[in-house]
């Protein structure tokens, strides 16, 4: 039996629990819609009254850890469901993450409500080909920002979910040397020093010019020294708030990829998400940065409508996330990327002296 067949049929054995009715495979259809460690499938029923389902799959290759899989497929059900409650209580029916459904963990499955819309970076990316207007994207960012702002400052403070010693061993072993990862659920010097840490290894890794990688580590010292008291702002973080796990329909704003969801500094997912709008602009032929302005302050006029954030400590994490981007290789993306990310950086350390 393929793969596609094994998972047709898990997907009948498991349809009562999630259709609401027993399904045989030839009543519904199973499709790929992204490949990798993480495989999302959508299954759409044959009866139009049924609803479409999306079922993440952890692959299970020989060289895996089964156990492994089945802790983190039962963690992130849990999670997505605090999650769900959580923007629920929030009281914006507008902003949410799709339904939890059901967890099979031993088979590394989820299975959820489809989310309505399309990615924010597919809307970006129509926009570079001149197929959608400046200003819609703007108010696209905007909601993002507002979606955001709903999740850190207004839903109900996410719960810490119980897990074993040995089931947080296996949770932390896929964060400790993730350049985002690794900072969830740090605060005040713990975070400002890991990712101190993690810039100078990247800078050591990537082989940056000594002098100039010296000017960046201490305009990094510089602004996270006042990580501290009450400018060390926590709460709700997605995680990985990306450009391509933003869904927007004309009615909703949905987040997706609950993963990683947890408490942590809430310039996490601020900073992420403008240095994912700032890597997808460098593509445009004229006017990149300044279109990136423009897109920045839509997105923080719904994140921090009250000035909220420090945009000077925001701005220390879009850097933190753009050394990374300083990584050699990888083709004509790479050195796009490399080329963008060093001008931004060089200018933040000038702005920082």
């Amino acid at each position: 039996m393929d793969r596609a067949s094994e998972l047709a049929a898990i997907v009948a054995e498991h349809s009562e629990a999630v259709f609401g009715r027993p399904l045989t495979t030839s009543e519904f259809r199973l499709d790929l819609l992204a490949g990798g460690t993480r495989q999302i499938y959508r299954i759409e029923p044959s009866d139009p009254q049924l609803p479409r389902i999306v079922l993440k799959v952890r692959t299970h290759r020989r060289s895996e850890d089964q156990h492994a899989i089945a802790v983190q497929t039962e963690y992130e059900f849990a999670v997505h469901t605090a999650v769900y409650r959580a923007m629920l209580d929030a009281g914006r029916e507008d902003h949410a993450v799709p339904a939890p459904l059901l967890s099979v963990p031993e088979r590394g499955l989820l299975f959820m409500a489809q989310a309505p819309g399309k990615p924010v970076e597919h809307w970006m990316s129509r926009e570079l080909l001149g197929l959608v207007r400046s200003a819609e994207n703007e108010r696209r960012v905007q909601r993002c920002g507002e979606w955001l702002f709903s999740f850190a400052t207004r839903a109900t403070p996410l719960p810490r979910q119980p897990v074993s010693e040995a089931a947080e061993r296996v949770l932390a072993a896929g964060r400790v040397n993730h350049h985002v990862y690794c900072l969830i659920g740090l605060a005040g010097p713990r975070l400002s020093s890991r990712m101190l840490e993690q810039v100078r290894h990247r800078l050591h890794s990537y082989r940056i010019e000594a002098r100039r990688a010296g000017r960046i580590q201490s305009a990094f010292e510089r602004v996270l020294g006042r990580l501290e008291g009450t400018s060390d702002l926590q709460g709700n973080v997605h995680g990985k708030y990306s450009i391509a796990d933003v869904l927007i329909s004309p009615d909703r704003v949905v987040a997706i990829d609950l993963e990683q969801t947890a408490t942590g500094s809430l310039y996490l997912d601020a900073g992420y998400f403008l240095y994912q709008t700032l890597m997808i602009t460098r593509w445009r032929p004229i006017g990149s940065v300044r279109r990136f302005g423009t897109l920045r302050k839509a997105f923080i006029a719904g994140r921090a409508p009250g000035g909220e954030l420090d945009e000077r400590m925001l701005d220390a994490f879009v850097a933190y996330f753009l050394v990374n981007s300083l990584r050699p290789g990888g083709g004509v993306a790479g050195l796009t990327a490399r080329a963008r990310a060093g001008r931004w950086i060089d200018a933040w350390v000038e702005g920082v002296a």
